[in-house]
């Protein structure tokens, strides 16, 4: 076996045939997808979709964690995934035409991780969206620089695993698993492979399309998803401080500053809680353009017309 996809679903049984459907028929590629607690009547649809790609490799397992989450579905497909190299797919994504030979030009070569330039589109429309727009500038910047910051960055800030291909025993030896959480469950998994891999590649092949949808995980902020962002964002930074050497730390530390300012949204309380977790960590916080005065009243002046137009939107609804 070549190449294992592995997809974990949730009540998405329609936009699944889709996903399957832009992945051919090969007996040296198998699909692995883990159903993380559907509903109960999702099971008769996926048994229609086993009949209808009949000629896949294809299995269905259930995630057997006692955590409801992508990451613990993942680990699950992970364990039962037999191929060389690994793929990961959401399952309201879908591969571009021509993928597979994309993908197998590299099943001989000696690298660990291969990155590719993603696109992405909004569900029902298919117009351009954002959601590839920080991954294809890492890779486009690594093909233009060649230097050892755009390696970083491509290393540790392609903080999704779809869009890339995974030797399979580099995750198996590191023992590197996702998270088990509802929210940000690939940044530290994605982190870490960034880190073992000895020999990665980049190309300027797309082979993936990512969805937007205005009520998903990624774009629903709740104080609940806010903290476990920012918990997983000190496990990343600490990660980072403790594996890379200080001058490489120094080039690519994350900056909490994100987080500080997200906080707001939940009380004054939130804000001094998180900046006292930031702080004891070490978290690097302030900019140089932030020391700016200039910037906190630009800052401020963005914020006031956001909550303006906030304001009008709900008055028109």
């Amino acid at each position: 076996m070549k190449l294992s996809i592995i997809v974990p679903h949730f009540n998405s049984s329609g936009s699944l045939e889709r996903l399957l459907a832009s992945i051919p028929a090969r007996h040296s590629l198998e699909v692995i997808v883990v159903d993380d607690h559907s509903a109960p009547d999702e099971k008769a649809k996926l048994e229609v979709l086993r009949d209808k790609f009949y000629k896949h490799r294809l299995s269905f397992f259930t995630n057997a964690a006692d955590k409801k989450s992508a990451g613990a579905a993942r680990n699950e497909g992970l364990y039962y995934a037999s191929g060389q190299w690994v793929l990961f797919a959401d399952a309201d994504d879908y591969f571009l035409d021509g993928f597979y030979e994309k993908v197998s030009a590299f099943f001989e070569s000696a690298y660990d991780i291969v990155y590719f330039t993603p696109i992405s589109v909004y569900n029902g429309t298919d117009e351009q969206a954002d959601r590839h727009v920080k991954y294809e500038v890492l890779v486009k910047n690594y093909l233009k620089e060649k230097n050892r910051l755009a390696e970083l960055k491509l290393r540790y800030q392609f903080e999704v695993p779809w869009s890339k291909l995974f030797r399979r025993s580099l995750i198996m030896r590191n023992y590197i698993k996702f998270d088990e959480l509802m929210y940000a469950n690939d940044v530290l998994f994605s982190v870490k492979t960034g880190y073992y891999a000895q020999e990665i590649y980049a190309s300027d092949e797309q082979i993936y399309c990512a969805t937007k949808d205005s009520g998903s995980l990624t774009t629903v902020v709740t104080e609940k998803s806010f903290d476990t962002r920012c918990h997983v964002f000190l496990r990343e930074h600490y990660f980072l401080k403790d594996h890379l050497s200080k001058a490489e730390f120094e080039i690519i530390e994350p900056n909490g500053r994100y987080y500080l300012l997200g906080a707001r949204k939940f009380g004054i309380r939130k804000v001094w809680k998180v900046y006292r977790a930031l702080r004891k960590q070490k978290v690097k916080i302030l900019t140089r353009r932030m020391l700016n005065p200039w910037w906190f009243k630009d800052r401020y002046r963005k914020v006031k017309k956001e909550e303006t137009e906030l304001e009008r939107f709900k008055d028109f609804k």
